[in-house]
């Protein structure tokens, strides 16, 4: 298939034998996929001081994935350790109070630029900085990385080529449920990273989209891995200021004397995506569960009444017109504003 390129054959050859090399890359027509050193160990540390992403999946009654990190953790020596805890404790102490979609989002960038090979020169955010990560990067290359990129390798393998089958129809789809064109020879980034935030994946839109998910979250390596590099690409589709749905959604509360509802295109988004990609899957005779369903997302929005008008849209047996008013006006009954 397409997506079977010599470049990612070497690359697996390589990494099945363990050799350092730089980022991975895999591209469908949508996609660029990359596995980057620096993006991983900084979202590596991240998770170690701040644990708000195991903490979401405790709340679900989930937990990390075991891929031997205990036993990796084992083999440190008291230096190596040392050098560990403090690079996590500079994270505790200055990195985790910001959010790692908005705030550090710029470090993210810079940290995808370096040559993954070799120490980091730049000083651009800081010579305290770069003097910490290139020292734990010697603990982290030595200790973690091959089982990390190992991990996500086999991740990304196990569901490139349902993404790869299925993202032209749903794309496709969410462009006409959302009015909005995807933007021409745009490919979304897609860092695949063993830890992300604590929703396990996240997106930036500037100065370009790009999406980090967790290889690690047992709520993303299911099917769901599909739906959430789909539902987050689709963000591209809805973007502040430039979005018709959002925009009507906006307007028609105004008009109907309501408070907005900030996140009722998001919640809507969720659930045409997650239907487009479900309705993909079962052509594929993989049977799916919508994350927002799964993962009990938006579950403010997402009633009886919200899922039946969302599913008269897909379904077009409305237009956008009536599904923004019909959700407005039920949302309106049910906060008890009609």
């Amino acid at each position: 298939m397409k997506y079977f390129s010599l470049l990612f054959i070497v690359m697996v050859g390589l990494a099945a034998k363990g050799q350092n090399q730089p980022g991975s890359e895999l591209s469908t027509d949508y996609f660029d996929f990359q596995i980057n050193y620096w993006v991983n160990l900084h979202h590596f540390l991240f998770q170690r001081a701040d644990s708000s992403q195991l903490q979401k999946l405790n709340e679900d009654g989930l937990s990390f994935l075991d891929i031997g990190e205990q036993e990796l953790e084992a083999d440190l020596s008291l230096s190596e350790k040392r050098i560990l805890n403090e690079a996590i404790q500079y994270y505790r102490d200055s990195l985790v109070t910001k959010s790692l979609r908005r705030d550090l989002n710029t470090l993210r960038l810079w940290l995808s630029k370096q040559n993954e090979s070799e120490k980091i020169s730049d000083i651009s955010f800081g010579r305290d900085y770069t003097e910490l990560i290139n020292k734990v990067s010697t603990v982290y290359r030595a200790h973690y990385w091959d089982t990390h990129r190992s991990h996500n390798l086999q991740i990304l393998n196990r569901h490139i080529a349902t993404i790869d089958e299925i993202e032209s129809m749903v794309i496709n789809q969410m462009e006409d449920l959302s009015l909005t064109p995807w933007p021409d020879s745009t490919k979304v980034r897609v860092d695949i990273s063993v830890y992300a935030n604590w929703a396990g994946a996240y997106t930036t839109s500037t100065p370009e989209m790009n999406i980090i998910i967790s290889s690690i979250d047992p709520s993303k390596v299911t099917s769901a891995f599909v739906e959430t590099v789909l539902h987050e690409g689709s963000h591209l589709l809805y973007l502040y200021g430039e979005s018709p749905v959002r925009e009507k959604i906006f307007y028609k509360s105004e008009e109907l004397e309501m408070d907005f509802p900030r996140n009722l295109w998001h919640a809507s988004m969720f659930y045409l995506c997650g239907r487009a990609t479900q309705e993909s899957l079962t052509e594929l005779a993989i049977k799916h569960e919508l994350i927002m369903d799964e993962r009990n997302i938006f579950s403010n929005y997402n009633t009886q009444e919200f899922r039946e008008v969302n599913e008269k849209y897909f379904s077009r047996i409305i237009d956008i017109d009536e599904m923004v008013e019909q959700l407005l006006i039920n949302l309106k009954v049910r906060n008890g504003e009609e």
